[in-house]
């Protein structure tokens, strides 16, 4: 049908087929290409979106490269103080120990002081007249007592004094002595607040082999 118009159109002089088919794809050619400009338009949109979304990713991730730097810098300066923090209090308590140290042998010779003066003296004495009775020399070693008091140490035992055996408290110059069974202390033991620094030693016998 479309060909019998174009063949009276053409017969009746008005414009050749060729022309009018110019024409046709002249108008409809436009018509044609709106879809593909419209997609075209549409690429091209999508990939300015794109490119804005990486853009922004770009910028997101180097500011967060960047928060974290500062914070790896604030760790690193934070580590570097603690350190040196360190290194101050130890040095603060060294110097603590040694002034402690220093001042515990101070108040121990203090302490000790007439026991310390007297010994030499004792010894000579001892050495020179050696009938001189024990108990002449016994109020020299007060401040020895005095300063085991000062310092809590508790004493386990009398010299010669019989007790049931206590392997706790006790040790024994033998090894077949049984818990309970009474003994002698030879050298007396001391203890403080519940540790006991040496055990008395004890025995079945008293020195000289005396009951």
């Amino acid at each position: 049908m479309l060909a019998d118009i174009l063949s009276d159109i053409e017969g009746i002089g008005m414009f050749s087929l060729r022309s009018f088919l110019v024409m046709a794809i002249a108008i409809f050619a436009p018509l044609l290409m709106i879809p593909a400009i419209s997609a075209a338009k549409t690429r091209k949109l999508d990939s300015k979106l794109q490119i804005k979304l990486l853009e922004d990713e770009i910028q997101a991730f180097q500011e967060k490269c960047l928060e974290l730097e500062q914070k790896v810098y604030q760790l690193i300066s934070a580590k570097e103080a603690l350190h040196q923090e360190g290194v101050r209090l130890h040095e603060e308590l060294q110097q603590q120990q040694v002034q402690l140290t220093e001042e515990f042998r101070v108040s121990t010779f203090e302490q000790l002081q007439t026991l310390l003066t007297n010994y030499p003296s004792i010894h000579q004495m001892v050495s020179v007249k050696p009938e001189l009775p024990a108990k002449n020399l016994l109020s020299m070693f007060t401040p020895l007592d005095n300063l085991l008091n000062k310092w809590g140490y508790e004493q386990i035992g009398k010299p010669w004094e019989q007790v049931p055996y206590n392997p706790q408290i006790h040790q024994p110059d033998t090894a077949d002595i049984a818990e309970d069974e009474l003994v002698y202390i030879r050298f007396v033991g001391y203890q403080h607040q519940g540790r006991i620094l040496c055990p008395a030693k004890v025995s079945r016998t008293l020195p000289g082999g005396g009951r």
